[in-house]
């Protein structure tokens, strides 16, 4: 079940104060508990910086860029460091909690096909079209990619599409009352009483 967070990104503020829940994680809490800056300032920029990577929710001002180009952003521009390594254990550790605990079905399945979509295009962009051909020496016809390039080309419209679905999904999430893990909201919760 996904963990409710605050939607509010100003990151001027301490993630931990406007999201005090996320402490009940135990990989949240052992991340807080082991920072010993001010005010848990350094953890707080990580978990913002963790946040805007990965939560597609749009109201985040960085959903709209791929992930390698959001990664680089982010590291750069927000957390101020060229050489911040998104692979770390500790850092790949709280990306993998934020998602199994924060986003919503529709989001996640969101977050991975814009990972997918992103390597499938660099992938169609790095490779060449060729045509299929003989070789004499094996004495076979060697298969090009021509087809296979024109055929992944077209389907790109159908993952389009459905990530469109997927993209629909989460504004029902917002604005339908269904809860973060795909619940629907108690009275209260919707504001109805």
């Amino acid at each position: 079940m996904a963990t409710s967070i605050s939607k509010n990104w100003n990151t001027d503020e301490n993630y931990w104060i406007l999201n005090p829940i996320m402490k009940t994680i135990k990989v949240f809490s052992d991340f807080y508990n082991n920072d010993k800056t001010k005010n848990k300032e350094k953890s707080s920029k990580l978990m913002w910086a963790v946040a805007l990577l990965m939560d597609p929710n749009d109201t985040n001002p960085w959903r709209n860029l791929s992930e390698e180009e959001k990664k680089g952003l982010i590291a750069e521009d927000y957390i101020g460091s060229k050489t911040f390594n998104w692979e770390d254990p500790d850092i790949k550790s709280l990306m993998d909690t934020y998602e199994n605990f924060c986003l919503t079905l529709a989001e996640k399945e969101l977050y991975r096909y814009n990972q997918k979509i992103t390597q499938r295009g660099d992938f169609i962009a790095k490779t060449t079209y060729t045509m299929d051909w003989f070789d004499e020496d094996s004495g076979k016809v060697v298969k090009g990619t021509a087809d296979q390039l024109d055929k992944m080309m077209l389907n790109t419209g159908k993952i389009f599409a459905e990530m469109e679905m997927i993209q629909d999904k989460l504004v029902k999430e917002a604005s339908g009352g269904i809860g973060r893990g795909g619940q629907t909201e108690s009275a209260s919760e919707s504001k109805k009483i």
